[in-house]
């Protein structure tokens, strides 16, 4: 009899263990923000498919389909988007911490990747040259709204000219129609627009780069339970080479020469 019992316990308890093992998690909807200007390499729509493709959307889908959560691209423009994250009607954009008016309201995660902004000319830029006399006298081709703190003193100063655009695809355009000295833009931002739209321009970069970028993906507070999961997979991922190897993808080669 105490045999008996003591399997029926055990049967129990097995039958216990398979009812209390966890569920796949709740499936979740997530709207991240497409910039509108977008922003190759990082995210933008295929002009075929319209399919929202790019390094982000790459690293994102494979992390968010672990999760059991659907992402939603939404469309706006970089200073809208920001509010609208603050408020929660969207969920996550591509954001630098130091570009946020409240980064306190905001979770960030580790940083996908870093970039910095050169100068480009039609000209070689003499590689010993100091920014101060790079720029001083000439006019630069700028991203409306954008803030450089490597060049926020000559603007100031009225040392040097700041001609604003409301894309850095229009940067270069007005880059080559000779409306700018120079244009100051992302590294990886120039390199695909380069290679895809003017793959037959010589462009020149400085030697050194400026304002040093860790990009990261702001998050609204709720998802703070999923931010330590997101960001071990960043550092796997960036173990493993796969952001370098989706970047290289993107922008294929540069078009840019020193």
């Amino acid at each position: 009899m105490k045999l008996l019992k003591v399997l029926i316990l055990m049967l129990v308890t097995s039958g216990s263990c398979v009812v209390a093992k966890p569920l796949d998690p709740t499936p979740a909807d997530l709207k991240f923000v497409l910039y509108y200007p977008q922003v190759p390499p990082y995210m933008y729509q295929d002009e075929t498919t319209q399919k929202v493709v790019g390094l982000v959307p790459e690293i994102l889908q494979d992390f968010f389909q672990q999760q059991n959560i659907a992402v939603h691209y939404v469309s706006d423009n970089r200073t809208r988007a920001e509010h609208r994250l603050y408020q929660g009607e969207v969920d996550a954009i591509l954001l630098a911490k130091e570009w946020t008016q409240h980064p306190e309201k905001l979770l960030f995660s580790e940083p996908l990747l870093e970039h910095k902004d050169y100068l480009l000319a039609r000209h070689p830029i003499a590689a010993q040259a100091q920014l101060p006399e790079l720029i001083k006298g000439k006019t630069v081709c700028t991203r409306q709204y954008y803030i450089y703190e490597a060049l926020e003193p000559y603007f100031s100063s009225n040392e040097t000219a700041r001609v604003d655009s409301s894309s850095e695809l229009t940067q270069l355009k007005m880059l080559l129609n000779g409306r700018c000295d120079f244009a100051f833009i992302n590294e990886h931002v120039a390199n695909w627009l380069l290679h895809h739209h003017f793959p037959d321009e010589a462009l020149y970069r400085s030697a050194l780069g400026f304002n040093a970028v860790a990009l990261t993906v702001a998050f609204h507070p709720r998802w703070k339970p999923k931010l330590a999961a997101f960001n071990l997979y960043l550092q796997e991922q960036r173990q493993q080479g796969t952001i370098e190897q989706w970047l290289k993808f993107y922008v294929t080669k540069s078009r840019i020469w020193n």
